[in-house]
């Protein structure tokens, strides 16, 4: 058994759209615990999740006036649902410190389309989403454009190179599997966290070395 924001994120992070989440007070409840994640998965994918909820185990002076034990009304388990919609972001919320709340929301905007195509959302993880919010909150504070955009970019490819020159170009060696996915990531944090105009070569496999040396005892270099 969870709290019921925490059974909210884990049904998230299985895929389970916002709308398609329902809260479903149930009869009879557990005294153990306040939340239990049902229907996470179907035959074809994560399509709508459950979220069994003991209502009185944090929330009774809420929801005493509205529900009595046994047989729930149809119409007073959907107006449940939209309570505890509230509730299970309110209670998430609460623990955060002031920059996790300002990233949540930046995340919400987000994900809302704010930065516009230039985000392919498809092509993003939620957690990889909450990693850009962080980075871009960090940029409108600072203003520093290059560290910002070398540690979004080092903290998605971990074993990446970067390397900023004299004439302000910026060299990526990524060491990464180049697919077309990948390549519209990079260029979207490109989009967000350059400045218009910076230079910036991306490479995906090839790392520095000594330029026209067909091979040395541990391969193909090439210098810049």
């Amino acid at each position: 058994m969870k709290r019921l924001w925490q059974a909210a994120i884990e049904a998230r992070e299985n895929g389970i759209r916002e709308n398609d989440l329902f809260f479903d007070v149930a009869s009879t409840s557990s005294p153990y615990g306040e939340a239990t994640v049902k229907n996470a998965y179907t035959p074809f994918g994560p399509i709508e999740g459950s979220v069994a909820v003991n209502p009185y185990y944090s929330y009774q002076s809420i929801f005493d006036h509205i529900i009595k034990p046994g047989k729930i009304p149809e119409l007073t388990r959907y107006l449940c649902d939209l309570i505890l919609h509230h509730l299970w972001k309110v209670d998430a919320f609460s623990g955060m410190d002031l920059e996790a709340f300002y990233v949540r929301f930046l995340e919400e905007d987000i994900v809302a389309g704010a930065f516009g195509p230039e985000i392919p959302l498809e092509d993003f993880t939620d957690k990889e989403i909450r990693r850009i919010a962080y980075f871009y909150l960090r940029l409108c504070r600072t203003g520093d454009y290059e560290r910002c955009f070398c540690d979004v970019l080092r903290s998605f490819y971990q074993n990446s190179w970067i390397n900023a020159r004299e004439d302000g170009s910026i060299v990526l060696i990524l060491n990464h599997d180049l697919s077309s996915k990948e390549e519209r990531k990079v260029f979207a944090l490109q989009s967000i966290f350059l400045q218009a105009g910076r230079i910036c070569k991306v490479f995906w496999d090839i790392p520095p070395g000594i330029v026209e040396c067909e091979e040395t005892t541990i391969g193909n270099f090439v210098l810049f």
